[in-house]
């Protein structure tokens, strides 16, 4: 026992000295802190001393006393003019009892809260948890939100919202009415609108909250109006300033909730391919601590000396964000150079450096599912890094060194996945696979796996596509958008299955395929800046979802070996979002291994599209069906379209 106790101390010395040297590293400004890392590299490999580049030079300032008149005078003075820090907030108007919510059960905030300490907490800290369930014991033995602040409801019921994105999994199904988080939300938005003069950390933190719950819920424009206010009411409060007359409370609370919305922030730009609300240069702000909330009181910060070193994925999620910058500031560019792209190989190298041993790639030590967020947060970074070189502007050579860069990331996706599934703890592992991954079901998971299923699929790297697939099929409807992206791969391999088909060749080279990489390069089309596939459409008008996407995608003069190729047939955009629950997770499973098992090398075998010769009455028949694209979802019967009268006298 007691060299496990020596183990788990040394554990939390590294633990702490990983904080203090990433918070120093805060300190300098970003071109700065890239510059010691790589004069640190040329150092160990040239043996010269290392030189360190200035720091920002923050002089302390003395306390002034018998100064509270002058404050006093500054305070009344500035009135209108401009805002003082330690501002005292004005009290607000409490609403009146007919805009007070009805208070939900304590049953029912026992199962949702519980929801939100095992999906939201862990990941955005962003609550310190005894205060805030003080708080609502106060409420729940007065039965009444009648005296509480609106934006404290706004807190309360935004925190619900949040929680009830798991409702599917953690909350008894009395409780999974349709809409209820919606009706959360509704109420957390009304209580904090309109918008006080005065701020407090509340609304900051409800506004995060809304945030998360609207994005998650695919209300994506919502979600990022409500994530632009939180870094606002942020701002105005200045909590990204480090502050020194703070209690130890506050002082981490404030910590916690800047850098929660700085990762979300980092996260969602990248997702989104939108610009970044927060700038590099203003966060000054101290890493917030990774010690449980429990130790954490306002006295000061308190943990036995024996406890074992806490989780630190949230912390671990802000430091492989903070060079989600630079990784921006290289996606504005259409094309992506070679030496840039190594550069930010060492950056990922770097970050996944900071990892535990059992996150490298090449572990085999025990992996648990609830680390999948983490080292997704760089695996999704380098692939959309890699993927910018998937465009037709990019050279064969870039298009087909791009295309196994992406390959490579959804490989390594494939064997975290596995890990997580076989090689887990004796404790995770009485657990269902459904329970141990209903905590780190989100949008950017869903996505992420859903862009490599696309890629592993294109090259035939069909049993890692299998194992991504069996998470996303896991994690199922808990996230709305996971059944848009089933739909879609369902689309995709019905297309390649047929494309296998018919020209078996061509997915040998799926790179000079560009009907297949528009498909499989999935919401790279979503930028207007940087998709291909709508060069030439009309932009005041939205694209009728009867044309074949082959009329969009194929272009003249380039990859002349797209000419004869086929259509693909199917789309997800012909089913009724309003029917019942998409899941046919097991009809994709079923198409993939389709798509393993005729990819096999076969002794000449032929095709089963073509034919015998003697039997030419049969072949003019099928022909046309062979090359029709898909029928639309009007009523109206399409005639057959000239390709198709051409092909049929061809064949005659």
């Amino acid at each position: 026992m007691s060299s496990i106790k020596q183990v788990q101390d040394l554990q939390s010395q590294i633990a702490e000295l990983t904080q203090v040297n990433s918070q120093l590293r805060t300190k300098l400004p970003e071109k700065d802190a890239l510059d010691v890392e790589r004069t640190d590299m040329k150092r160990r490999h040239s043996g010269a001393p290392v030189a360190i580049a200035p720091a920002l030079h923050r002089a302390p300032k003395p306390r002034l006393n018998n100064f509270a008149h002058v404050r006093n005078n500054i305070q009344r003075h500035a009135e209108d003019l401009f805002d003082i820090p330690y501002k005292v907030r004005s009290k607000h108007a409490r609403q009146s009892s007919s805009q007070v919510p009805e208070l939900p059960s304590r049953a029912d905030f026992a199962h949702l809260s519980r929801a939100y300490l095992d999906c939201i907490h862990g990941w955005h800290p962003i609550l310190h948890w005894p205060t805030f369930q003080s708080e609502v014991d106060e409420v729940y033995t007065k039965r009444t939100l009648e005296r509480s602040p609106p934006e404290w409801i706004g807190l309360f019921f935004a925190v619900l919202a949040c929680a009830s994105l798991q409702l599917d999994i953690q909350i008894d199904h009395h409780l999974n009415t349709p809409g209820r988080g919606l009706v959360y939300f509704d109420i957390a938005s009304k209580a904090l609108t309109p918008w006080p003069e005065d701020f407090t950390l509340s609304h900051a933190q409800s506004a995060l909250l809304l945030s998360i719950y609207a994005a998650e819920s695919n209300m994506k424009s919502l979600g990022s109006i409500w994530l632009a206010s939180a870094v606002r009411i942020a701002q105005e409060l200045q909590i990204h300033v480090a502050v020194d007359a703070l209690s130890p409370l506050e002082d981490e609370a404030r910590r916690r909730l800047w850098w929660a919305i700085y990762s979300r922030d980092r996260t969602m730009a990248l997702e989104t391919n939108k610009p970044a609300l927060i700038h590099e240069l203003d966060c000054e702000i101290p890493l917030p601590s990774a010690l449980e909330d429990r130790y954490i009181q306002s006295q000061g910060v308190f943990r036995s000396q024996a406890s074992p070193a806490p989780s630190t994925g949230s912390l671990a999620v802000i430091q492989i964000t903070r060079m989600y910058a630079g990784i921006l500031q290289t996606l504005r560019s259409s094309v992506i150079h070679h030496q840039a792209l190594q550069n930010h190989d060492e950056q990922f190298r770097s970050s996944m450096a900071l990892l535990p041993e059992s996150y490298q790639p090449g572990s085999n030590a025990i992996f648990e599912a609830a680390a999948l967020p983490t080292v997704f947060t760089i695996l999704t970074a380098r692939f959309h890094l890699y993927r910018r070189n998937l465009t037709i502007i990019s050279h064969p050579a870039e298009r087909a060194e791009a295309l196994d860069r992406c390959v490579t990331v959804a490989k390594d996706t494939a064997k975290y996945v596995s890990r997580a599934l076989h090689n887990t703890s004796r404790l995770e592992a009485a657990k269902s696979w459904h329970a141990r991954v209903a905590p780190i079901a989100s949008n950017t998971v869903c996505l992420h796996l859903w862009r490599c299923i696309l890629i592993l699929c294109l090259r035939g790297e069909y049993d890692a596509a299998l194992m991504c697939l069996h998470l996303s099929s896991t994690i199922g409807h808990t996230r709305k958008i996971n059944s848009a992206c089933g739909k879609h791969i369902a689309f995709f391999v019905d297309g390649l299955l047929d494309r296998q088909r018919k020209i078996p060749d061509q997915s040998q080279r799926p790179e000079h395929d560009e009907e297949l990489l528009a498909y499989a390069s999935a919401d790279a089309q979503g930028s207007i800046e940087h998709s291909w596939v709508w060069t030439g459409a009309n932009a005041s008008s939205k694209t009728s979802p009867q044309l074949s996407p082959c009329s969009i995608t194929r272009r003249q003069g380039h990859d002349e070996t797209m000419h004869d190729v086929l259509p693909l047939r199917g789309s997800f955009n012909s089913l009724d979002p309003k029917e019942t629950p998409w899941n046919e997770w097991g009809r994709i499973e079923s198409t993939i291994r389709q798509l393993m098992e005729e990819s096999r090398p076969r002794t000449a075998q032929t095709p089963t599209y073509y034919l015998p010769p003697h039997n030419p009455v049969k072949r003019v028949q099928l022909a046309p069906d062979d090359r029709l694209p898909p029928k639309p979802s009007t009523s109206s019967t399409p005639t057959p379209s000239s390709a198709s009268r051409i092909s049929i006298a061809n064949i005659i």
